[in-house]
This record gives C-alpha cells, structure tokens and sequence, in this order.
C-alpha cells in the first residue's frame, strides 16, 4: 500500500479518535512529508532503519536541524509507525533503532514585574488610531498577563464563556481539546467589565470577546502579535503572547498560589509543565532559602 494513502488515513484518525486540533495535525502532516521527500520512499515496506538513519544524519548535518526539528520528526514518525504496528501493517517500529536526543531544558523567558505593569500601562496610553483599540488591547494584555491564557484561547473567548459578574471564564477546547473554568482576578475583571461596556457601545454583535475595529470578525493570531509589537516599540521590551502567559505562572508561584491548583488554571495536562514555574522563580528559591535556620 501507498505510504501517503496510509498516511491519509492516519490523518483522519488523529482528527477523529484522538481528537486532535487541525493546527497539531496539519504539524505532523507537515514534518511527515519532509520525510517522504527527502527520502523518495513510496511504500511502507521499504521503510527500514538505515533509511531512517540518513535521513535524520541529513537533517543535522545539511539542513542545520535544531534539537527540536530533530525530536519532532523522531516523535511524529514514530507515532505513524506506531500506528501502522496496532494495525497489522508492520511488526515492529523502525525508528526504534533511531536514538532520540533529550532536549535541553532551557527556562522559558518571563518579564520582571515592571516590565509587565509598563505593558498594561502602554496598552492603554499609546496612540493608537481608535478609542475602541485603547480598551480592547489594554483587556488583551491583562488577561493574557492576569489569566495566563494562550494565544488560540483568547481569540477564541467568547462572551458567553464569561459570566455575568465577570469573574469567571470557561476556556472551550483548550490545548488537548480541553475544557476549563479559570477564575478571574477582580483587577482583571474590572478591566474585562470596563472594555465590554465599550465594545456594546459599538453595537458589535459577534460572538467572540475581542474582535476588529470594523465587523464582527475574530482577532486573528497575527492581530494580537502586532499589538505586543506596537506595545514593544513604544518601551523599549520586546516580548510574545506566550512571555506575558509565562509571567503569569512565575508571579503566581512567587504570591504562593499552590502549584496544582496553578496547573489547572493554566490547562497543563502534566504537573511537570507547572513545575517550571519553580525554578523560573528564583526570588521564591532565595526566600526559601533565607527561611531555613543555618549554623
């Protein structure tokens, strides 16, 4: 059988049963045909290991992968191949002969404290070219710094998801297709009261809470990016969605919010993704530290 036409297959069962987002799907498809272009296999019984070999040697030695390109084709292939094993269409996985390297664990970047309070500041005092984009960016950056949410998950909030007294939000198909409530912090629910009042003053009727200057279209990925990057201009910071999510679980470890309860507002499905958190913090380590009763 044609290794694309089982490779199709397994598209859709990731889609289906695993319930997979198009975005992570289209990921796998992608890192998938690299593979079958770069080595011109057709069928899957001439997969074997020494291929496979080649063609991860070729990834680092002519095409510069980085650890994690590296880790990614290794993951994503063995999952196919993995697939192909459960049905009958192979007896045992290729890539097993393949070693796969540990990724270094580098700490993700967070802001301090008062470049993020000059983020919130700017959001809502830069010039931007309607009134409307001062409330909507400044409610942006907050939840995004006072709710921890990702990128996908804010543009998609919709306004049913948050409730009337605006101290709560249900996070629909998170990361793993996840549902969650995240409680909001009564600053954050002030901002999220004061920016909704605004958008109903301009009879905007869409679905989603943050939305265009014009229409009811939702903000796109990209909108949200050139907001952080207008924002950094202006003070001299550059930083990502992800940063201001990053800072919000640094700052809670160091406020002592417990860590489980921490990875269930964040949407981590391993304690080990919060864990980070941790050792970001390094003023949570000295305070600890200068706690204990030395000589």
């Amino acid at each position: 059988m044609e290794i694309l036409d089982l490779h199709r297959q397994f598209r859709r069962y990731l889609s289906i049963e695993e319930g997979l987002a198009p975005k992570t799907v289209n990921a796998m498809e992608s890192y998938f045909k690299t593979f079958l272009r770069r080595t011109t296999i057709q069928r899957l019984g001439d997969v074997y290991a020494c291929v496979l070999q080649e063609f991860f040697y070729e990834g680092k030695e002519k095409y510069q992968w980085s650890h994690s390109s590296y880790i990614n084709h290794h993951k994503y292939l063995k999952r196919f191949f993995d697939w192909c094993i459960a049905r009958g269409l192979l007896k045992e996985n290729p890539i097993n002969a393949i070693k796969r390297p540990k990724k270094p664990r580098s700490l993700p970047r967070r802001l301090e404290d008062t470049e993020a309070k000059k983020i919130l500041y700017t959001a809502f005092t830069c010039d931007w070219r309607y009134d409307f984009e001062r409330t909507r960016n400044h409610a942006m950056m907050a939840t995004f710094l006072y709710a921890g949410l990702r990128l996908n998950e804010l543009i998609n909030l919709e306004i049913t998801d948050i409730n009337s007294n605006a101290d709560n939000m249900l996070i629909r198909c998170g990361k793993g297709n996840k549902d969650r409530n995240v409680p909001v912090y009564y600053k954050l629910s002030r901002i999220l009261k004061n920016y909704l009042k605004e958008r109903d003053k301009k009879n905007n009727n869409g679905p989603y809470v943050f939305q265009g200057i014009k229409g009811d279209k939702k903000l796109r990925e990209k909108d949200v990016w050139r907001v952080c990057k207008r924002i950094g201009k202006e003070i001299g910071i550059q930083f990502t969605p992800h940063q201001l999510r990053h800072t919000f679980g640094s700052i809670s470890v160091e406020q002592g919010l417990d860590i489980v309860k921490l990875k269930e507002i964040m949407g981590h499905s391993e304690i080990t993704s919060t864990m980070i958190y941790l050792k970001m913090s390094s003023k949570n380590l000295k305070d600890s530290l200068n706690n204990i009763d030395f000589l």
